[in-house]
């Protein structure tokens, strides 16, 4: 015996937004730390939005000076400094943005600061930056 009440919704009747079907709602991710999982598309993390990072750092955290961090610092400048990348790559790899100059991507339990300059397109790495 069903108790639906004209103001009662079950699951299957979710109502759509006109606005919210025109366009891609989700991608699948292939690359990065949680390959093949479904990501929401935002219109900020579009392909042609991309940043160059200028540094990595700590930020306010006090680090520990021991070779796992040192690995992991090493590792990160070597592999995202200077070089251009597009939004939704560094999402993907699981990049949080809190602005336009900022975002955060955790590596190693820890939490570390990437340094952003919005570019136009991808370009080559910047001189003397990483190994590159």
């Amino acid at each position: 015996m069903s108790t639906n009440t004209p103001n009662t919704k079950d699951a299957m009747s979710v109502n759509v937004s006109p606005t919210a079907a025109s366009g891609q709602e989700s991608y699948v991710v292939t690359e990065g730390k949680k390959r093949g999982s479904t990501r929401e598309v935002r219109d900020e993390a579009a392909h042609d939005r991309f940043y160059t990072v200028l540094k990595v750092h700590a930020g306010d955290a006090i680090l520990t000076d021991n070779w796992h961090t040192n690995e992991v610092f090493g590792h990160l400048r070597n592999n995202f400094e200077g070089i251009t990348f597009a939004m939704r790559t560094l999402e993907a790899w699981g990049a949080m943005f809190e602005n336009d100059k900022r975002a955060y991507y955790t590596a190693g339990g820890r939490v570390w600061v990437l340094d952003l300059e919005p570019s136009a397109a991808k370009k080559p790495r910047l001189p003397g930056t990483g190994k590159g």
